[in-house]
């Protein structure tokens, strides 16, 4: 399990020549950190000896950067190109619904031609007109319907 810890102590330059004790940090109802003990007007200040800090060598780095160009020319040309492929996307888009309507359009006029020819079929079949033609081809009505006994001889 992780124990937190408070922050260190930060102390000015006013702070580390005064030898007074930093507020920062400090809030009431929050216990020193560890190790740290409150300074009462009984115990009297104790005195720690900080060793001294080594300086700090600091190796001069060339900057290197990469260059801004192509990398502005790469991003430029990826938004370019991003942007004629969405026109010419919507441009197929456009089309491809204009052929939708034309299509729409002759279903529905075949429809009705369709309708129409079902309905010339009907009338043509329809015992009146069959009748006429039949007259018209020399055909006539049969009368009454004659039986034929195949047991009784013909009289031939």
């Amino acid at each position: 399990m992780k124990t937190m810890t408070s922050p260190p102590e930060v102390r000015t330059q006013a702070d580390a020549t005064s030898d007074a004790p930093s507020r920062i940090g400090r809030r009431r109802g929050v216990p020193p950190p560890r190790g740290v003990t409150r300074r009462t007007a009984r115990t009297p200040e104790r005195r720690v000896a900080v060793p001294a800090r080594r300086p700090v060598r600091t190796v001069e780095r060339r900057a290197t950067t990469a260059p801004q160009a192509p990398f502005a020319v790469l991003v430029v040309g990826l938004l370019g190109g991003a942007l004629v492929s969405l026109l010419l996307l919507n441009t197929v888009l456009a089309q491809q619904a204009f052929t939708v309507g034309e299509l729409q359009q002759e279903n529905q006029r075949l429809d009705e031609r369709k309708q129409a020819l079902q309905e010339d079929i009907t009338r043509e079949t329809g015992p009146e007109v069959l009748h006429a033609k039949a007259r018209r081809l020399g055909m006539r009505d049969a009368g009454h319907p004659v039986y034929l006994d195949p047991r009784v001889p013909s009289a031939r």
